[in-house]
């Protein structure tokens, strides 16, 4: 981006507050009404004329006015943007919902993004944290009948799995416990990736155990430590920004939401945002699909134990990025200091 001087920078300021409030073309005459730039509207006619050519402004074909390119948005949050604190009372709709967490992590994240698109008037997401980063705790096995085995895993962040495994011989429960025990010490302080990708070379001395149940999770190890199917997202506010002026073609706002709506997508899209860890925000084309390029993402990671997920909000380029950003992140500091409370 080219370099701008001072008086720039201060209409550049001025154009992108006026057309965040009111989404119109801006012209000269309205910037110096407002009186904060103590310039006339000639001269601020041609500074915007300025940042038209270096790539920080432009104008629609029917209007006079100025808007900002995402280049501008961009540099108005790196070099611009004054951040504020979180609104007072905004905080409490967080902590309620937070505070209300039981255990059921699904329910949690629905909560959160409803309270992320009704402060922010934009669209909220996250998504539940990557369990493959969590670390192992312990298993356990139940014989379920002659034939079948429940193998039943914990992680030190709260989540069990239960996986049904079929056996082709009985199992003495009484021979498989000093087995399982002897697991648990192999696995015991590795993350589930770890134990995933290396848990024959991690069992590989109890591979000829009388009962046979090590080379029986052998054979089942990919199934057993994946727990990709526990990662969801939730999404709220899709009337926040139905009659957005941005999204008022159809064609666009269909493209967003069905994009929006796969799962295996948006994981991916949110995913991406939490390394290295902390506070994104992509302008425009800065985001790579398609329908979101005419849009802002503003994520920030938190923690549960060991995992890290994303939560954030996804609006159009013209958003109040001064409250939007610290909202975000206040929210990912809450969750994290409920989370690695518990």
């Amino acid at each position: 981006m080219q370099e701008i001087n001072d008086r720039e920078k201060i209409i550049l300021r001025s154009v992108i507050r006026q057309y965040i409030d009111t989404a119109k073309p801006i012209g000269s005459a309205q910037i110096a009404n407002l009186g904060t730039t103590g310039l006339k509207s000639a001269s601020i006619r041609r500074i915007m004329a300025s940042l038209e050519e270096k790539g920080y402004l432009t104008h629609p074909h029917t209007s006079a006015g100025r808007i900002p390119t995402g280049n501008g948005y961009r540099f108005y949050v790196d070099e611009l943007m004054q951040k504020s604190k979180v609104l007072p009372g905004k905080e409490k709709p967080i902590r309620k919902a937070i505070e209300s967490y039981d255990g059921d992590v699904d329910l949690l994240m629905g909560k959160l993004a409803r309270v992320l698109a009704s402060l922010s008037n934009q669209l909220g997401i996250i998504v539940t944290p990557r369990l493959y980063q969590s670390v192992f705790e312990r298993m356990d096995i139940v014989p379920v009948s002659s034939d079948k085995l429940m193998v039943i895993i914990k992680v030190q962040d709260g989540y069990v799995k239960s996986i049904l495994i079929e056996i082709r011989h009985k199992l003495d429960r009484r021979r498989l416990n000093p087995v399982v025990r002897k697991i648990n010490q192999r696995l015991q302080g590795r993350t589930l990736m770890q134990i995933r990708d290396h848990f024959r070379h991690l069992v590989a001395d109890l591979r000829n155990d009388e009962t046979g149940l090590v080379r029986l999770f052998m054979d089942f190890s990919d199934r057993l430590f994946d727990f990709r199917r526990y990662e969801n997202y939730a999404l709220n506010g899709t009337s926040n920004i139905v009659n957005k002026p941005e999204f008022m073609d159809a064609d666009r706002f269909s493209m967003l939401v069905d994009l929006l709506e796969n799962k295996n997508v948006v994981i991916h899209l949110m995913e991406e945002r939490d390394f290295p860890p902390g506070t994104k925000v992509t302008i425009g084309s800065e985001n790579k699909p398609e329908p979101i390029k005419s849009c802002s993402v503003i994520t920030s990671t938190y923690y549960m134990g060991n995992a890290a997920g994303v939560l954030g909000v996804i609006g159009p380029m013209r958003m109040p990025y001064e409250l939007v950003i610290p909202l975000v992140e206040y929210t990912a500091r809450a969750i994290t200091q409920k989370l690695r409370s518990i």
